[in-house]
């Protein structure tokens, strides 16, 4: 025990969680640690909320401790407007066939979200998180996404704050996409963000990761093995309902995917899988949660291409981008989970695990997906998950028959889901454990 980090009521030490958008629904792994903490104190500082058509409302845990970056308050609504609009046009975009929405997708998010953009400014938002930082007496830095941390350098250089980040995957690409390059600009030049990489590995204090597959990665990267710890993504697993135990037959077989509509969640594999059993069988459905808003549209096009091409209305229900309770409430009708992520064209994949397999193993739901990253780590193949190779949807097809044709089997992969997820990934289990690294930093910097 930590003489920086009480337990009871006294003053608990304040850590400034710092990330480059927060989505609640998307990322609720990084919620749940937030709404746990218990010995120390959160504050959430980020360049946007939850997107506006999901949720306008911050979640009541972070209540007083979420600090928005950008516009004032006063002008908040005509960006709310402008990202209504946006969200219609790019949505009518990838409408359109592929040849003709990813040009004009292109175009859209290259050469006029930029010019609307009014929170780009890098030395202005890192004096606007010095300010906060500063006014709420904050020991620790917690950065999310390795741009984000390589921005922190310069704060804990001039404050002295131990600084920790967490890397989520595609942070550590060969390239970084478009939207991270305003945080790493140091000027007119493209950033080199190897460089920057190196950089950072060399001066954070402490690097977070989902799995012993990334750890690796930035093992090969050349960061210190010492400064890279595993903190597994975690789930209020007692707060979940168990659905396995009571799940009803019904007349079809429910499929559910979801993510977000970009080429590492694997859509289009899902999509052909679905296709070669529908070819043979019509008792099951396939339902998507997710769209295209919180990617550039392009690989979303091609997916709503796909299933007008292939003719497969009847088979596959586009649910959209839900809240978080939604998205969960709708997981509760399904009978299988189908997630078949992969190494993008870029390089980028998952990195980690996509938390939606960790969350569909607590409900009780039998997994299908690939070998890909650390979801064999996250999983336990063969028992709660069946992986496949990344890219081959007739594996994928084969997994869907054997499950959609054996409900006894589907009950048992559930049962041994949710058993590894409550003793790997319960939040009331991993959070004291982050806790337990924030107040060691704490300490060390103090003496």
């Amino acid at each position: 025990m930590t003489r920086d980090c009480p337990q009871n009521d006294e003053p608990r030490p304040v850590v400034a969680h710092i990330n480059y958008l927060f989505f609640h629904s998307t990322q609720s792994f990084i919620y749940f640690y937030l709404s746990h903490c218990r010995r120390t104190r959160a504050i959430f500082l980020t360049r946007a909320p939850e997107s506006p058509s999901v949720s306008n409302v911050i979640p009541a845990a972070l209540a007083g401790d979420f600090y928005l970056y950008g516009a004032p308050p006063g002008s908040r609504r005509i960006s709310g407007l402008l990202w209504a609009c946006g969200l219609k046009l790019r949505r009518g975009l990838t409408r359109l066939p592929p040849r003709l929405a990813e040009p004009l997708l292109d175009g859209l998010h290259r050469r006029i979200v930029p010019r609307l953009r009014s929170d780009s400014h890098p030395a202005r938002y890192l004096g606007w998180v010095e300010e906060i930082v500063r006014r709420r007496g904050a020991r620790l830095i917690h950065a999310y996404f390795g741009p984000v941390g390589w921005r922190m350098l310069a704060l804990k250089r001039k404050l002295g704050l131990p600084l920790v980040v967490t890397f989520l995957g595609d942070d550590i690409a060969p390239s970084l996409a478009p939207w991270w390059w305003w945080l790493v600009q140091s000027g007119s030049e493209a950033p080199n963000w190897p460089e920057r990489l190196r950089e950072l590995l060399a001066e954070g204090d402490l690097f977070l990761v989902e799995g012993p597959f990334l750890r690796q990665r930035l093992l090969d990267l050349g960061c210190p093995p010492e400064k890279v710890q595993v903190q597994r993504i975690a789930l209020p697993v007692h707060d979940t309902d168990f659905l396995a135990a009571h799940r009803q037959p019904q007349g079809r077989v429910i499929i559910m995917f979801a993510g977000r509509f970009c080429e590492q969640k694997g859509l289009l594999y899902a999509l052909e899988a679905v296709r070669e059993l529908w070819s043979e069988r019509h008792d099951f459905e396939f339902r998507l949660i997710g769209d295209e808003q919180l990617t550039d549209g392009r690989y979303a096009a091609r997916v709503y291409d796909y299933i007008r091409d292939h003719r497969l209305q009847d088979c596959v229900r586009l649910l959209g981008f839900l809240s978080h309770a939604d998205y969960l409430r709708e997981m509760r009708h399904a009978d299988i989970f189908l997630h078949p992520s992969i190494v993008d064209a870029d390089g980028a994949g998952e990195g980690g695990a996509p938390t939606t397999i960790l969350e569909a193993q607590a409900l009780g739901l039998p997994v299908i997906s690939t070998a890909h990253c650390d979801i064999p780590n996250v999983t336990v193949p063969g028992e709660s998950a069946l992986l496949v190779r990344e890219r081959d949807s007739h594996a994928l097809a084969d997994a869907l028959r054997r499950l959609v044709d054996d409900p006894d089997r589907r009950e048992a992969m559930g049962r041994a889901g949710r058993r590894h997820i409550e003793k790997f990934h319960d939040i009331e289990q991993e959070a004291p454990v982050l806790e337990a690294r924030y107040c060691a930093l704490i300490e060390r910097a103090t003496r």
